[in-house]
């Protein structure tokens, strides 16, 4: 059995330009929550390409054995 959770660019640390999130504090929190059993199976990510390195935004879902 799967539980599974809609994951969010707005729950990773916020800094930089324009108080956004650079690519490295996506990863952060990707990898937090790798770390915590969850597996990304969908995610939609966007990034200024003015801005190489931030700010981003991003939405998905993730899952992990209930």
């Amino acid at each position: 059995m799967w539980e599974y959770k809609i994951i969010d660019s707005d729950n990773a640390e916020k800094g930089g330009f324009l108080k956004g999130r650079t690519v490295e504090q996506a990863e952060a929190y990707l990898n937090s929550l790798g770390a915590e059993g969850w597996e990304i199976i969908d995610i939609d990510f966007h990034m200024d390409p003015m801005m190489p390195g931030g700010p981003t935004h991003f939405h998905g879902i993730a899952k992990r054995t209930k």
